[in-house]
This record gives C-alpha cells, sequence and structure tokens, in this order.
C-alpha cells in the first residue's frame, strides 16, 4: 500500500511521520527547506508534560539535554509578587497564595526548549526509522486525488510526482496544501506583538518563570515573562503595543538593561545577548480540516498562542488524535474509516476553536485593565491567575 504523504517537516510534521511508523505506516515527509535547523535560541516552545511525555516515546532524545521543565511560576503586579506556583517536575505541585494556601495542586511542569532543538531531535530520530523517508528541496505545487489515492507533484532537483494513501499538509501558517484546497482560513491578524530576547545571566528566581504586570519602572512594557533554557539562558518577551513603532536594536537592548535592573535591585547584571526577535500572534482557525483523503494539521489548521496558548503543543494534540486514527484506517479500511477521520476533525477543530474563543474573550479584560473586580477574585490576583495558568 501507498505511504502516507506529510507536507512540511517542522516539528508537527515530523512527529506525525514517527508516530505513524510507530503504528507501522509509510510515510514521505516533502520538506521544502535543505534539512538542517537554523540556531534561534529566541525561538523556544512550550510543551505541557503530556505532549513531552509523547515526544520521548517518538524516540525524540533532545529533550532532557536541551530543554527546562520548570520549578515554579511566579505572578508579579508592580512591586507586589501576587501568585507563586511550585511544580514538582511532572509530578503535580502545590500553589502557594497570600490569601488561598489550600489551593489544588498546580498541573505538572511544562518542558521549555528552543524549537530548533526539538526538530533536531526529531530527525534524529527519524534517521533511526526505516519506514520514513524525508526528502528536502521538495516545494508541493499539485495536489490530485481518486477514489484509491493522492498524487502530489514536487517542484526542485529532484522534482517528481509522489503517489500516498493520503496526504497531511503540516506546512504552516501560509500552507500550501491548504490553499491547493481552496480552504478559508479566517481570524484575526496582528493579535499581539511581542519583542524577544535570548540572554545568559543570572536572574533571583533560577529555574522558575516569571509573569511581571505592570512592572514599576518608568517606561516598562506593560508585561513581560521571563522563562528560563538551560545553560542559564532565559527568554524574555515584551508585550509591545499594538501599532508601536519597530523595534530597533538600540531601544531592545535599552529594554533589557531596564528590566534587569528592575528585577536586580536597581543594578544591571552582566549578559550575554544570543538572540533577538519580534513576535507576532494571530488567531485563525481553517474553515475545514479535511478533503476526502487530504488533511491538515498544526499551523496548517490553526493558528493560537495569545494568553498563554500554546501554538506548538497544540500542533502535536492533533498529531496525537490524527495519528492512531490514520493508521488504522490505513491498515484496516473498511465502513467505519470515513467517520473515524471526519472524528479528527470534529473533535480538534472544536477543542481549537474553544481555546480561541477563551482567549479572545479574555483579551479584553486582560489587555484593557478595567472592569476586573467583579469578574476576577482577587483583583489583581485574579488577573495574574488566569495569565499564569494560560501560560503555564
Amino acid at each position: 500500500m501507498d505511504p502516507v504523504i506529510i507536507v512540511g517537516a517542522g516539528p508537527v510534521g515530523l512527529a506525525l511521520s514517527l508516530a505513524l511508523a510507530a503504528q507501522g505506516v509509510p510515510s514521505v515527509v516533502l520538506d521544502e527547506g535543505s534539512g538542517k535547523e537554523e540556531s534561534r535560541p529566541a525561538r523556544s516552545v512550550v510543551l505541557r508534560a503530556d505532549m513531552a511525555a509523547m515526544v520521548e516515546r517518538l524516540g525524540c532524545t533532545t529533550l532532557r539535554d536541551e530543554g527546562v521543565r520548570w520549578i515554579g511560576w511566579r505572578g508579579m503586579r508592580r512591586r507586589q509578587e501576587v501568585r507563586r506556583l511550585t511544580l514538582d517536575l511532572g509530578l503535580g505541585g502545590t500553589e502557594e497564595w497570600s490569601e488561598d494556601p489550600d489551593a489544588p495542586a498546580s498541573p505538572a511542569a511544562p518542558l521549555h526548549i528552543p524549537q530548533h532543538a526539538l526538530a533536531r531531535g526529531l530527525r534524529d530520530a527519524i534517521a533511526r526509522q526505516k519506514l520514513i523517508r524525508l526528502v528536502t528541496e521538495s516545494r508541493l505545487d499539485t495536489i490530485e486525488q481518486d477514489r484509491d489515492g493522492v498524487v502530489a507533484h514536487t517542484r526542485g532537483p529532484a522534482g517528481t510526482w509522489w503517489r500516498g494513501s493520503h496526504l497531511v499538509g503540516c506546512d504552516g501558517a501560509r500552507s500550501t496544501v491548504r490553499k491547493l484546497l481552496g480552504i478559508r482560513f479566517p481570524g484575526r491578524t496582528a493579535v499581539e506583538r511581542h519583542a524577544v530576547a535570548a540572554l545568559r545571566t543570572e536572574l533571583p528566581w533560577p529555574g522558575e518563570a516569571l509573569l511581571h504586570r505592570q512592572p514599576s519602572w518608568r517606561g516598562a512594557a506593560e508585561e513581560i515573562t521571563a522563562r528560563p533554557l538551560p545553560d542559564g539562558v532565559w527568554r524574555i518577551d515584551w508585550l509591545l503595543p499594538p501599532r508601536g513603532d519597530l523595534v530597533t536594536p538600540d531601544a531592545l537592548v535599552a529594554r533589557i538593561r531596564e528590566t534587569l535592573a528592575g528585577w536586580c535591585d536597581g543594578v544591571t547584571p552582566p549578559y550575554e545577548l544570543i538572540d533577538t526577535g519580534v513576535h507576532t500572534l494571530h488567531h485563525r482557525l481553517a474553515r475545514r480540516w479535511r478533503v476526502d483523503r487530504v488533511l491538515l494539521a498544526g499551523d496548517a489548521a490553526h493558528l493560537l498562542g495569545a494568553v498563554g496558548t500554546q501554538a506548538l503543543d497544540e500542533g502535536l494534540r492533533d498529531v496525537d488524535n490524527l495519528a492512531w486514527k490514520l493508521a488504522h484506517v490505513w491498515h484496516q479500511g473498511g465502513d467505519g474509516s470515513e467517520r473515524l477521520l471526519d472524528s479528527y476533525q470534529s473533535e480538534r477543530r472544536t477543542a481549537v476553536a474553544t481555546r480561541l474563543r477563551a482567549a479572545d474573550q479574555s483579551l479584553p479584560v486582560l489587555r484593557g485593565g478595567g472592569g476586573l473586580g467583579p469578574i476576577l477574585p482577587g483583583g489583581a490576583r485574579g488577573l495574574v491567575a488566569l495569565l499564569t495558568a494560560r501560560h503555564g
């Protein structure tokens, strides 16, 4: 039987190929790029404990060496700590509230890892698999379907036709697969913008992540997050105004120095700036995730990320839902195949739509700064509670 064609070699496409191989299904992964991962520490991802465990089961060995599980989350507003979450590295945790010492156990600690390290680990796992063929410099330009399978054509040095049982578009926000299918991708553009820096320094809370709302120093961003990475590296995000000026290198260095000084008793500690960027978040949801034998997953199907939702984590949940269903159809076929594949769209699209709706409803409250008293118990504490719950 023909293999499954996977378009896109980001973490979602790579993970899907490994999940299918684990169930005896061959695949061809069409990679538009060269197969080499650019090192970008400022482009990191947060995986909840269950998705991190799934990636490890797929054979990715970089999580332990190049990722960090936070030991805690701190929430601050101006100069005051208003929430602290103590995490037990996957075993659950305790939550310390000045007004609620008996709060329930926190979720398991999330994993924070540079995206290039995660992708490299998945590629290394693929290199040990006989059922996966990874083809670089292959750009999709045509999809044709019939009752027995899918044919895809790629351009590149080895441009050719590929025959598969099914095709899954994991090719990102500008998905060629989605466009070839004519699927609409409505939503909101530039929901949030963040300036991002990865730097090596010492901060007062080693191993803990921080969400700081309305910092007390002059000219500070409305919201700043700091998340630890291995080897003393931190990723710091500054929430930017919706229609602000471009973030120049000088302006970003000034933000870094002011922020570090604000957190370190007015003195900027030594630091090494490793990587920078500006991260723009969009909220979009594809109208359909399946057209006959072609399906969408990851950023090709949805874009989210505001208020702490994690886009890649959701893409891996697509993989977890789709892989076993596609494997069952590939091996067994039968009358229930259509309903089984339809259930992928109905279950995952509903779950992502719920997260998008919740984020969109929360944003006016969280960013508007008004009317919080009757909405969130505990005032500022309730605000930071909602933000940290989503970020973690």
